[in-house]
C-alpha cells in the first residue's frame, strides 16, 4: 500500500543544549520528507522551547512562509507580562499557524485557567488544536492534562511524544471522556497491540500521525503505521486524513 503522510511532531534548528548534536535545517526537513512521501508538515523551531517563544516564533513563521509542504505552531506564554505579543487570529491563516504549544515547565509558568483562561477559552471556541508534550518534561505532565481538559472540555488537544509503557491508562479515560483529544502515533506501536487496541475501542479518527522528528527516526513511525494490524482505510485516516480535517475546521474569523 502505498501511503502518504502528514507528520504533526516535527521541530527545526539546533537544540541550545545538545550534546548529541540533533538539529535539522528546513531544506534538511523537506528533503527528508521528500524521500519518505510525507507530504506536509506540522512543525515548531526549538528557538520557541530552549530559547524565547516571540523571537523564535517570529524565526518560525519566516522559516516556512514560503515552503507549502509546512504548516506552523506558535508557543504562548502568560500575556500578563507582556513579553509576547497577543495574537491577531485573522493573520494566522496567511501565516500558516495551526495551531499553539506550550512548554511551561521550561517557560517557568502555570498552564490553567488563572494564567490563561481567556486564551484557552477563544482557542476553544476557534477550535485551533494544542499541541501538548506530555513526557519531556519540558511542557506538561499528566495531572496538568486532566485538569486543563477539566476546564477547558472541548479543547481540540493533541497529546504527543507518550512514552511506550502502559500509557492507555492515562489516555483511555481522555479519549473516554473528551471528544476532541487525539493521540500522535510515534510511540503508540512501541508497546504491542496498543494501536490496535486504541483504534478497535476508539476509532482511527483519533490518531494523527507523529514521528518526534529529529529526534527519532521517520522511517520507524512510517512502519508503525504500515505495518500495524488495522484496515487500510484506517491507516489513512491516521496518516494524513485526521489532522486535515482537524486544521480544516479552524476558525480563524
Amino acid at each position: 500500500m502505498n501511503l502518504e503522510f502528514f507528520d504533526v511532531n516535527v521541530y527545526v534548528g539546533k537544540r541550545i543544549d545538545d550534546r548529541y548534536n540533533i538539529s535539522t535545517s528546513i531544506e534538511q526537513l523537506i528533503q527528508k520528507m521528500e524521500a519518505l512521501n510525507i507530504k506536509k508538515a506540522v512543525v515548531y523551531h526549538i528557538l520557541q522551547r530552549d530559547g524565547h517563544p516571540e523571537p523564535g516564533n517570529e524565526t518560525l513563521i519566516k522559516e516556512i512562509l514560503y515552503r507549502p509542504e509546512l504548516y506552523g505552531i506558535l508557543t504562548v506564554l502568560p500575556f500578563q507580562t507582556d513579553e509576547i505579543k497577543k495574537f491577531n487570529f485573522k493573520e494566522l491563516k496567511d501565516k500558516k499557524i495551526v495551531g499553539f504549544n506550550f512548554f511551561p515547565k521550561k517557560h517557568n509558568y502555570l498552564l490553567n485557567r488563572a494564567t490563561l483562561g481567556n486564551f484557552l477559552s477563544e482557542i476553544e471556541d476557534r477550535c485551533f488544536p494544542v499541541f501538548l508534550d506530555v513526557m519531556s518534561g519540558f511542557s506538561v505532565g499528566w495531572n496538568e492534562t486532566y485538569s486543563l481538559l477539566d476546564d477547558f472540555p472541548k479543547l481540540v488537544c493533541i497529546l504527543c511524544n507518550l512514552g511506550i509503557w502502559n500509557t492507555d491508562r492515562y489516555t483511555w479515560p481522555l479519549l473516554e471522556r473528551f471528544p476532541n483529544v487525539y493521540l500522535e502515533s510515534s510511540f503508540l506501536s512501541l508497546n504491542e497491540g496498543s494501536l490496535e487496541e486504541t483504534v478497535k475501542r476508539f476509532g482511527a479518527e483519533r490518531i494523527v500521525f507523529g514521528s518526534g522528528y529529529p529526534e527519532r527516526y521517520m522511517e520507524a513511525s512510517i512502519l508503525q503505521i504500515v505495518h500495524s494490524e488495522i484496515e487500510e482505510q484506517e491507516k489513512r485516516n491516521i496518516a494524513y486524513r485526521n489532522i486535515e480535517r482537524i486544521i480544516k475546521d479552524i476558525k480563524y474569523e
